[in-house]
């Protein structure tokens, strides 16, 4: 066997074997939502538009067949509409957000059509006006629908889910101006397992008004969030192929010993390595943002994207590309948190 074809062997059997692995961080975001800090009182207020196709509301799916809802309350939308507003504005007054929130869930006539635009400015600031608010906040539509299915070979025990879609706007009446608009789709599942997939043999679906509220809550809940800062978890990336240094260098990691794995990944960082280098200039962002030098770690995933480019390795490319998205929305939101 000549020399070329052993390193060969060697590379394919290095590369094939690497395994991929994920770092769970938690993170501090800023809100969402940029309001001025002397906004002090709030009016929620529903727009109580409805598209014209949304027809479904005293429907539901039963194992794919759409059945009528027997003794629905007439203001069915009413109550999870104000659920919804309720639970926004209880996570907000928690969070001390703003001095005074108040809710309007029948300011708007019920009206429908195939667009919906923003409210005519005009009228934001009437509603501002007769409300003695400084931030409208608008639930422009709000829509859920529930479905139970019957047990599979695939799922063996029932279970029943609501998607829900709203349209949430914010509206600042003393500047005329349109904060945000955002259109929010979830489904909420229900079945007869626990968080981490043990069968809870007593649990109990909720029936379908229950699930629908349950629902809405989540809805305005998940809304707020937008409006504060808070700790999130999320996962990254790192990779460790089948050699001494990087299975030391994992060590580290799983010990928070940047420094550590950081001075081994360095070994395999030159070009000389080849596409060995893609994964420790990887590793070596990962290891600077860690450490919260957020330009080091850039530059580290720079250079490791001129490497995957060279040798058209998509997989790497692909990889790189969304942590460089990561890295530049974390640095975003670190600047507006120091602005803060």
């Amino acid at each position: 066997m000549n020399r070329l074809t052993l390193i060969t062997i060697l590379f394919l059997a290095i590369t094939s074997c690497t395994v991929y692995k994920e770092y769970p961080i938690e993170i501090y975001r800023p809100g969402e939502i940029a309001y001025s800090p002397e906004t002090e009182n709030v009016a929620i207020v529903y727009r109580n538009f409805k598209y014209s196709g949304d027809t479904l509301q005293h429907y539901y799916k039963d194992d794919f067949r759409l059945r009528k809802a027997k003794q629905d309350p007439a203001e069915l939308d009413s109550i999870l509409v104000n659920i919804c507003m309720s639970e926004l504005a209880k996570n907000l007054k928690e969070q001390g957000s703003f001095s005074e929130i108040r809710i309007f869930p029948e300011l708007f006539e019920p009206h429908s059509g195939n667009k919906l635009p923003p409210l005519n400015m005009e009228l934001v600031q009437q509603v501002a006006t007769s409300t003695q608010t400084d931030l409208v906040i608008s639930l422009e539509t709000y829509s859920s629908f529930y479905s139970e299915y019957s047990s599979t070979a695939e799922m063996p025990t029932k279970s029943n889910e609501v998607i829900t879609a709203a349209v949430w706007a914010v509206y600042n009446p003393a500047e005329q101006k349109l904060i945000e608009r955002k259109t929010m789709i979830d489904t909420i599942f229900w079945n007869g397992y626990d968080a981490e997939g043990n069968y809870q043999r007593n649990s109990k679906l909720p029936p379908r008004l229950t699930a629908l509220k349950i629902a809405s809550q989540m809805v305005g809940e998940n809304y707020s969030k937008r409006f504060f800062a808070s700790w999130q978890n999320v996962k990254r990336m790192y990779s460790v192929p089948p050699l001494p240094d990087f299975a030391a260098a994992d060590e580290f990691v799983q010990k928070g010993k940047w420094d550590d794995a950081i001075l081994l990944w360095r070994r395999y960082a030159d070009d000389s390595n080849g596409k060995m280098a893609i994964n420790a200039r990887y590793n070596l962002a990962l290891g600077y943002e860690m450490k919260d030098d957020f330009e080091s770690a850039e530059r580290w995933l720079n250079s490791a994207q001129l490497i995957a480019t060279d040798y058209k390795s998509k997989e790497d490319l692909k990889m790189i590309i969304q942590y460089q998205q990561l890295l530049k929305k974390r640095k975003r939101d670190v600047a507006r948190l120091n602005q803060q």
